[in-house]
């Protein structure tokens, strides 16, 4: 019954897939002849309601941005960038969780791209790719194909007569030859470009110059508007961080008013010697990222003429990086300028992306954002989270360094030191500098202590109730566990191939999944299927032609159900697994990737074997003979358990979600109500519909009854208050199952009398000050196991408690808070990786988050540091534990280190 279970899964994957047929994104195309060979070519997409199609410019780690991917070839050259125009949204999404940029569906959306024709004979070929969601789901990537067939222009009747009196009456005749120029053009060009024939003649003249020259045509660069020499009213600039080791290339922004609502804005690029970016015409199928400059077209904003380029050291010559010939900036400084008409109290944004290089090694592209606020009395100029009061930002250090001075780029005013300064006690194990051998003994210990955790339980009677289904003999059965407990290796090593072939991925994204309120929904959804087809309500079973197809593939369908099922058990286990593999996301990033696969192979081997061995089990019943109704009875009994542990799930999702629903009352009331009802079923007071009509009460299954309401009671007593804390009694068993005791309807918590820690940094920090006592930083989060247990097993020993009530302000940081922070506290950081890439930090857990990875390269959870109220870090760290005298040596070393700085002063 399972593997039928297990293919709904499959099914509703493929229904997914199956929406590609049906995609709500059409398109057409059509092209404009704009001048001479030239050409616009225009694919124009359609939206059913409710469907949202995403710009090119969508920031990574979100939805796929829409890309067009033309052919190349000698037969066109493509001319500047696919421009696009519809009603663009820019914003958090809800479902990704980052700023994105997308099309509403209430109007077509039009992306233009200009090209030069050189062979009419020949298509020009082009791919779009994109990806379309709605308000609850994304449909998969899809791409079309089509072929622009364009016409030959026909030829201009007796040009020679027109030209001819150019030359000898430039006031009149000059004029109305430039206005006659323009009346053929489709897209009016700027008035102040339109009659000036002779550059648009000679635009081509820089076109692909294969052999290294320095570029002359700057003289040409005045002739663009943006460069056009206007008075001005009023200038606004930011200056950026001087460049560094880690950012080579540094930017300044310049707002200029020129009057009239038309405003000059400029980006100066800065290089340190020996590095490079492109020009803005480099040809991307050549290699190199062009650089672009993007000042976003909307209802208020529009750009007038095109970027203008202005560099003394802009040259075409041979890169080593990319074994060709290109143009770029090489060296120095580089000036990028666009003109934009935008009415009063408006804002204009955009954003500048670039790629470098030196001569062994290029930097992945990076996006500078920038905007200019009109809204305000005086206009704010802001450039990648400054203005123009701010201070430029410290230069990131060096790697292997610490950065101290990080955390103000969050805005907090504590910039904390993680140096500390007493050593009485002993702080969290490292594992940086060990040898790899020691790392995967580290992540064996690591599995090994995962299978303890409770989201590893619902996958033990899945395997159980999968492997007794798939039939085979003893050897049958011993060769597929084996299989099973390599494929859970096998998955977990190649979740470090990433970290291999690319740089910059976010080491936090497993403690990311195990606190994503979207898959932890899906995991409740996901098991209480499982349990109603356990109690026999319905059986899942695949469509017939796929059934067919299953049965002619029958060798290889064993060997992907097994795979299935080690997929599964690793996605579930996230959960729970992800802080625990956190510390080796963090040495990944530190010592390089083959620490973090080595760990990851520790893991997986302490958690495939265990889980070999359950697969194993059902085998050997498969050659024994079968007996009777006993199975289902088993399977019942999982079914109770199934439902309880997906409770799990969704309170994790309520936690993360803030939805303040699913309280402690109701869940343990749910679990009570499973516990019954396995006792009821096992003792024959209940039937389902499998169910044979003489069924017999068992030793065993009486004796599992008795345990059941064993489990009722304790559970019960977890209802009833507590004296000591005036709230509901704490139950071991439950911790980090359960939600908080605290998280209650009816007996909120008294500060009185329990633990009640700051959610505020800077208010917990100026409360410490006013009561001149240390702080302990709590790193933690909602869907944090281990966190739940030391506040509810450790911290409520009365030892513990007199230290964290009477000595210590306590702050709780929430790294998986998805409360957003207000815009003006938006910011893009390093990824603190080497990359050079940037992450935004956009709500209130990615900002503790970052607090803690880069002041002290940690990104588990629990975390908890000890600091004055000054930054100043106390003694070592610790993590998870467990063992109170330790923890209470740990409290006792900070409270005197902390006497000791005060009695100093």
């Amino acid at each position: 019954m399972l593997r039928h279970s297990l293919t709904l899964i499959i099914a509703l994957f493929a229904l997914t897939l199956s929406a590609q047929f049906g995609n709500p994104i059409s398109w057409d195309f059509s092209f404009k002849q704009v001048e001479g060979d030239e050409f616009e070519l225009i694919a124009t997409s359609y939206a059913e309601d409710g469907y949202m199609i995403y710009s090119q410019f969508t920031p990574e780690g979100g939805p796929i941005p829409t890309v067009f991917t033309w052919e190349p070839g000698e037969h066109y050259e493509l001319i500047g960038r696919t421009e696009e125009e519809g009603h663009l949204k820019s914003g958090m999404d809800e479902m990704f969780g980052i700023e994105v940029n997308k099309f509403l569906p209430d109007r077509p959306v039009t992306w233009t791209q200009r090209v030069k024709v050189k062979d009419y004979g020949t298509p020009i070929e082009m791919m779009v790719e994109w990806m379309c969601c709605d308000d609850e789901e994304c449909l998969p990537p899809t791409d079309e194909i089509h072929s622009f067939v364009l016409p030959a222009p026909a030829p201009a009747p007796d040009p020679a007569p027109e030209n001819k009196p150019a030359p000898e009456n430039e006031g009149t005749d000059g004029d109305e030859a430039g206005q006659e120029d323009v009346a053929q053009v489709s897209k009016p060009s700027p008035a102040p470009a339109a009659p000036r024939p002779e550059p648009q003649t000679a635009q081509p003249a820089p076109a692909k110059e294969t052999t290294p020259v320095k570029p002359e045509a700057e003289s040409v660069e005045p002739e663009t508007p943006a460069s056009t020499d206007l008075p001005v009213k009023g200038t606004y600039e930011v200056k950026g961080p001087a460049p560094s080791e880690r950012a080579p290339v540094s930017w300044d922004a310049k707002a200029e008013d020129l009057g009239n609502g038309t405003y000059r804005i400029s980006m100066t690029g800065t290089m340190l010697p020996e590095w490079t970016i492109y020009s803005k015409d480099v040809d991307p199928d050549v290699g190199p990222i062009p650089t672009t400059f993007v000042v976003q077209n909307n209802d208020k904003a529009k750009t007038v003429g095109e970027v203008s380029e202005k560099s003394a050291t802009l040259i075409e010559k041979f890169d080593k990086a990319w074994d060709t010939v290109v143009a770029k900036i090489d060296g120095g400084t580089v000036v990028y300028s666009q003109l934009v008409e935008v009415p009063a109290g408006s804002k204009i944004s955009g954003y500048l992306e670039y790629q470098t290089c030196d001569g062994e090694m290029c930097l992945p592209p990076t996006e500078v954002p920038f905007s200019l606020d009109l809204a305000e009395k005086t206009p704010v100029l802001m450039l990648d989270g400054l203005t123009a009061s701010d201070a430029p930002v410290a230069p990131a250090a060096p790697a292997g360094e610490v950065n101290t001075a990080l955390p103000n780029e969050l805005g907090i005013s504590v910039p904390f030191n993680p140096e500390p300064v007493g050593d009485c006690s002993v702080g969290a194990k490292e594992t940086a500098g060990k040898s790899l051998w020691a790392i995967f003994g580290l992540g064996l210990l690591g599995g090994l202590f995962a299978m303890l955790m409770p989201c590893i339980f619902p996958m033990i009677p899945l395997t159980v109730s999968f492997f007794t289904k798939s039939g085979g003999s003893r050897g049958e059965g011993i060769r597929k566990a084996g299989l099973y407990g390599f494929f859970i290796f096998l998955i977990y090593v190649l979740l470090s191939a990433p970290f291999h072939l690319l740089d910059g991925l976010d080491p936090s994204i497993l403690n990311n999944i195990a606190s994503s309120v979207t898959l932890n929904v899906i995991f409740f959804v996901v098991f209480i299927f499982f349990a109603g087809s356990f109690f026999g309500f319905y059986e899942l079973t695949l469509p017939e032609s796929w059934s067919n197809r299953a049965s002619r593939a029958e060798g290889t369908g064993g060997i992907a159900g097994i795979f299935f099922m080690a997929l599964t058990l690793a996605l579930v286990s996230f959960s729970c697994t992800g802080p625990i593999l956190g510390s080796l996301l963090v040495e990944a990033v530190s010592g390089g990737a083959w620490p973090l696969t080595a760990g990851m192979a520790g893991f997986g081997v302490a958690l495939g074997l265990p889980f070999a061995l359950f697969a194993a089990f059902p085998g050997f019943l498969n050659s024994m003979p079968k007996s009777g109704g006993w199975l289902n009875s088993v399977k019942v009994v999982l079914g109770f358990v199934e439902v309880a542990l997906a409770f799990k799930f969704l309170s994790t999702a309520d936690l993360v979600g803030n939805w303040d629903l699913l309280r402690i009352e109701p869940f343990l009331v749910v679990w009570i109500l499973c516990a019954l009802g396995i006792a009821a079923y096992l003792l024959g007071f209940i039937n389902f519909p499998l169910d044979s009509k003489n069924r017999k009460r068992s030793t065993l299954g009486v004796a599992l009854a008795v345990g059941a309401l064993v489990l009722t009671g304790y559970l019960a007593i977890g209802l009833t208050a507590d004296s000591d804390t005036g709230t509901y009694t704490g139950r071991k068993l439950m911790s980090g199952i359960a939600p908080p005791v605290c998280y209650n309807y009816f007996l909120p918590c008294d500060e009185d009398k329990n633990i009640t820690p700051f959610k505020d940094l800077e208010e917990g920090l100026a409360y410490a000050r006013e009561v001149n006592k240390p702080v302990m930083l709590d790193f933690t989060g909602y869907s944090c196991v281990n966190c739940r247990k030391m506040e509810e097993h450790v911290w409520t020993e009365q030892k513990i408690k007199r230290y964290l009530t009477d000595e210590y302000v306590i702050i709780s940081l929430y790294v998986d808070e998805r409360k957003p922070l207000p815009e003006e506290q938006h910011i893009e950081v390093d990824r603190m990786d080497g990359s050079g890439r940037k992450r935004l930090i956009n709500t209130v857990g990615k900002k503790w988050q970052y607090l803690q990875q880069s002041v002290y390269s940690k990104l588990s959870q629990p975390y908890y540091v000890l600091v004055d109220p000054d930054g100043t870090t106390l003694n070592p760290p610790v993590a998870y534990t467990a063992d109170v005298d330790t923890y209470e040596d740990f409290l006792e070393c900070g409270l005197a280190t902390y006497r000791k700085l005060e009695s100093s002063k």
